[in-house]
Order: C-alpha cells, then sequence, then structure tokens
C-alpha cells in the first residue's frame, strides 16, 4: 500500500545513510547499543502538517553514540559524530539530495548538538541535537 504522507524517519534515515555509511542508522533505539555503535537514532518529537500528502514538518530529535577511538574519547568521538551528522543534513537540504521516501526541503536547527551523559552507558559519548524539518516525498 502506498503512504498517505512522507515519512520524516524514512528520509532523514535514508540521507543519513548515504552520508554516514560506516555508522548504524536507526529510527528508534534498538536493544544492545555498545554493539551497534557508532550509532545514530532518528525519533520525531512534534511538529505537524497543514497538507501531510505534500509535506511535513517534523521536529527530529537525532541522538548518536561513539565510542573510544585510539586518542580520541568518546565524548569527542560522539561530538565529531554529531557534527558529521549536522553537515549531512544541511547538505542534503542544499544539494536537494533525493532518497527513496523524499528529500529535505528546509531545514532548521531547533536545538544545536549538545553532550547528554547516559548513566546507563558511562562508557560511551553520547550527543543529541534537534531539527525542524520540511520534507516532502518524492511524488510531490
Amino acid at each position: 500500500m502506498t503512504r498517505f504522507a512522507v515519512d520524516p524517519a524514512d528520509v532523514i534515515v535514508g540521507i543519513l545513510r548515504l552520508a554516514l555509511p560506516d555508522v548504524t542508522i536507526r529510527a528508534s533505539i534498538p536493544d544492545g547499543v555498545p554493539e551497534l555503535v557508532p550509532l545514530v537514532v532518528v525519533r520525531r518529537t512534534g511538529g505537524s502538517s497543514l497538507v501531510p500528502e505534500f509535506w511535513d514538518q517534523p521536529i527530529t530529535n537525532v541522538q548518536n553514540w561513539a565510542a573510544h577511538d585510539g586518542d580520541i574519547d568518546a565524548s569527542r568521538a560522539a561530538s565529531d559524530l554529531a557534527d558529521q551528522i549536522r553537515r549531512a543534513l544541511w547538505t542534503a537540504w542544499r544539494q536537494q539530495t533525493v532518497v527513496a521516501a523524499g528529500h529535505i526541503a528546509g531545514i532548521r536547527e531547533f536545538l544545536g548538538p549538545m553532550e547528554a551523559i547516559d548513566p546507563d552507558l558511562p562508557h560511551l559519548g553520547r550527543y543529541t541535537a534537534t531539527y525542524e524539518l520540511l520534507v516532502r516525498p518524492v511524488a510531490a
């Protein structure tokens, strides 16, 4: 069955998988986070659309986890990954990169990347950022 509305997570996950091929990208937090790092999780936290069959305007939280890598500690590795995510989203918007689910037609940083301490995974670095996006399906 064809979707009525674009799924923002499908667009964002598709774009991030293109930009970060060596990173695990998911639309929900999986079990076994330590085995999947570097890991990025994309989740809608709000937003709406006046015409969902043509566009959606989600507020999207993007979290990422990373482990230490050689001389780089886990926090710095997570910060660097958050920066790569940021670059991928803005580049996809500027270049109008199209994935199977659609493309980013607009972007605004709602909350820039910041460290999020994870007491359950103290050996991993974790960052979070929130973006307000305008996403459109391929057919729109």
